[in-house]
């Protein structure tokens, strides 16, 4: 289950997994959330990496490239 979640929604914390985790009735610790995610290869480092592919990319893109990006951010108006 705890890989499963982390695949789906790669921004899942361990407290979430803890929390989902004992409402379906088992108990488990941070450290051990951690240490399975490790196994399976899934690490913060490897996921930063992944998450900083797509700006590298494209930073030498044209700005011409930008001009067809609708940005959107958390400001609320």
């Amino acid at each position: 289950m705890i890989t499963r979640t982390v695949s789906k929604n790669p921004r899942t914390t361990r407290g979430d997994l803890v929390n989902d985790l004992q409402r379906a009735g088992t108990k488990v610790t941070k450290p051990t959330i951690r240490n399975t995610l490790r196994r399976q290869g899934l690490k913060s480092c490897s996921a930063r990496r992944v998450r900083l592919k797509f700006p590298r990319e494209h930073l030498d893109d044209p700005e011409e490239d930008w001009e067809n990006v609708i940005w959107s951010d958390e400001t609320k108006i």
